[in-house]
């Protein structure tokens, strides 16, 4: 799947991403999402924490939310 698919799964499945462990400065999340073929593909974003700001995070996130991580 390519960026704009995976976008467009984000907002049709409306997914929950959890997060699975901050290294170094960065929280990662995933998901998983279907393909019009109806594989699955686990998607990950890799959210920079000096980008969070004041902004909440939490462990179980609506996906579309962290879609600009891709």
């Amino acid at each position: 799947m390519n960026n704009t698919e995976i976008k467009k799964a984000l907002y049709k499945q409306k997914p929950i991403a959890k997060l699975q462990f901050i290294r170094v400065g960065v929280a990662y999340y995933k998901t998983l999402v279907k393909d019009n073929e109806g594989n699955e593909n686990f998607i990950q974003f890799q959210v920079p924490v000096k980008d969070m700001g004041d902004a909440d995070y939490f462990p179980d996130m609506d996906a579309k939310l962290l879609n600009r991580y891709i």
